[in-house]
């Protein structure tokens, strides 16, 4: 049974700088605050490259998975790939502009084939995925700019 690859790519103009931007991006634990269907990440202890992943609507419809941090170039890039459970890869990007940092995000899961990955495919959820992911990264632009914003207030 051949898998099946689901693969977007999202961006996101953000009026904070680079390393604001990936500093709150790099502590995996906080994104679930962005991020509504990951619903918990805990780094492992005793290894800063690995975390385990909660992912999903709720039960039953939960799946879990163990990722590696695969490359991290401060202020530029996080790139990950899961070691166990739903396979998947993707890329954080940060770009610097004339407003602040643009973040891209790349995402990649691999999911079964024949009648299951024909369902799937079927129920669109490759437009509801991308549709999540522009919110989601709407909701970290929205929350990072608003908490910067409530620094500089102080």
């Amino acid at each position: 049974m051949q898998e099946y690859t689901l693969e977007r790519s999202v961006e996101v103009d953000i009026t904070c700088s680079v390393e604001e931007v990936y500093n709150l991006w790099e502590d995996l634990e906080n994104v679930p605050r962005w991020i509504p269907l990951v619903k918990e990440v805990k780094v492992l202890p005793g290894s800063e490259q690995l975390s385990r992943w909660k992912f999903g609507l709720g039960a039953p419809l939960l799946t879990e998975w163990t990722s590696r941090i695969t490359q991290r170039i401060p202020m530029q890039s996080i790139a990950w790939e899961s070691v166990s459970g739903l396979p998947n890869h993707g890329c954080a990007q940060f770009f610097p502009t004339d407003r602040g940092c643009r973040l891209r995000l790349k995402l990649a899961f691999n999911l079964p084939g024949g009648i299951v990955g024909a369902l799937i495919k079927g129920i669109g959820v490759e437009r509801w995925l991308e549709a999540n992911l522009v919110e989601s990264l709407k909701r970290f632009q929205t929350l990072i700019e608003e908490e910067v914003l409530r620094k500089a207030v102080r």
